[in-house]
């Protein structure tokens, strides 16, 4: 399977005027690669070099391209074995989608210590997601509701798609928040077009006085950034009974 990426590379360049070569260094003291994260485009390469030590640089499984990498790569002619010398390697990435990968020696499958992720975006631009703000806050009586927002933007060249979910804490399991509403739920936003709003309501119909947190979950397909987290917290208060009755002193 490592033979593919050098395939893929030799038919990238012969292809594409447009693909970029990009560099990774593999080095020591400490033991790391550089940078650990690169954002390129589908059909671009990236040459992985050795900028001194016994490393070599492998896809982690569920990579979206396999390699194998040192002396050249496995299934190419080359050995992708550990290496001291000064090599290096080339790899092309036809395909969007993330390659994370690492140093056998060094590293492990799953971001453990010498590691690094290659991010693919879609060959012809790519959306980049920015909302704001990056969390919220409100806080309103039991019995009543209080509403708040937030934007999504789109700063990349291609149009972005998004969908926003909830859960109780973590966004790898999505739950629904009873409490939270959200308005509109998907939609899209162009190249170059303003923000959209997105109205929250946060409904303290069902709940008793206290601190209630949760988390707003944006999807989109903006790879390098998907999901993106915005913890929320909403404050309910004990009603001013005093008040209420109307009376006031």
């Amino acid at each position: 399977m490592y033979r593919t990426a050098l395939v893929a590379a030799a038919l990238s360049a012969a292809s594409s005027a447009f693909a970029a070569d990009h560099v990774v260094t593999a080095r020591s003291g400490p033991f790391r690669f550089d940078p650990p994260e690169l954002t390129i485009d589908a059909g671009d390469t990236v040459t992985f070099v050795n900028g001194g030590g016994f490393h070599n640089v492998v896809s982690d499984s569920g990579a979206v391209t396999a390699f194998r990498c040192a002396e050249g790569c496995d299934g190419a002619g080359g050995n992708g074995d550990a290496s001291s010398s000064a090599w290096s390697a080339t790899v092309a990435f036809p395909t969007a989608g993330t390659a994370p990968y690492h140093c056998e020696i060094h590293g492990s499958d799953g971001g453990g210590g010498m590691a690094g992720t290659i991010i693919v975006r879609p060959a012809g631009g790519a959306p980049v997601i920015e909302v704001a703000p990056t969390s919220l806050a409100a806080a309103a009586e039991a019995g009543a509701a209080a509403q708040t927002a937030f934007t999504i933007g789109n700063s990349g060249t291609a149009t972005l798609t998004w969908t926003a979910d909830t859960a109780a804490a973590d966004c790898a399991m999505p739950a629904v928040v009873p409490w939270i509403a959200l308005v509109p739920g998907d939609g899209t936003v162009t190249a170059g077009a303003p923000p959209v709003s997105v109205d929250v309501m946060l409904d303290a119909a069902a709940l008793s006085p206290g601190l209630y947190q949760a988390s707003i979950c944006v999807h989109s397909n903006d790879a390098a950034h998907d999901p993106l987290t915005l913890p929320v917290v909403f404050t309910v208060n004990t009603p001013d009974l005093i008040f209420q009755d109307g009376f006031d002193g």
